[in-house]
């Protein structure tokens, strides 16, 4: 049974290893294995992730029959919501769970008054792409952003309008 659940201090190691698991298998074709670990260390620290729980950032994890296969962070902005992390162990794309996890943050958007949800994804992240626009994302801009250590997201911006 595919359920969402609220991610609580207890699960951050869960998310940990799951989003090593995704990472190392989806995005080696995009980025170096070291930007990825500096990544990963960067925005899975027990400490950020521990911090953003507690400031009411949306974590929340999928689970299948109980075993951990992805993960949705949001968060409320004053006129948006921000989806920060959509992320699906590659055995489970294409089953309708990416559209459930995007489902979530609208309903989110709608319970808090916001008219449109946007998302950085990485220009070469060509499945990604394809799945938000797929969904009613469109590209409303494109940057270059600077992570520290000599490491940058080259992203487009994408924004989905909320009904």
């Amino acid at each position: 049974m595919i359920k969402l659940i609220s991610v609580s201090v207890d699960l951050i190691s869960t998310i940990q290893q799951l989003s090593r698991e995704i990472w190392d298998e989806h995005y080696i074709k995009i980025l170096s294995q070291e930007q990825i670990d500096y990544m990963l260390e960067k925005f899975y620290s027990t400490e950020k992730i521990k911090s953003e729980i507690e400031e009411g950032v949306l974590w929340e994890m999928l689970l299948d029959d109980e075993r951990p296969i992805g993960y949705l962070v949001c968060k409320i902005e004053s006129d948006k919501v921000y989806i920060s992390k959509i992320y699906l162990k590659a055995e489970t794309r294409g089953k309708g769970l990416g559209k459930l996890l995007l489902n979530r943050a609208v309903e989110s958007a709608k319970q808090n008054d916001k008219k449109s949800i946007y998302l950085n994804v990485n220009k070469y992240n060509i499945d990604s792409i394809a799945f938000y626009e797929r969904n009613g994302f469109v590209k409303i801009e494109e940057g270059v952003f600077d992570i520290g250590n000599g490491y940058v997201m080259d992203d487009f911006i994408m924004e989905l309008k909320v009904n």
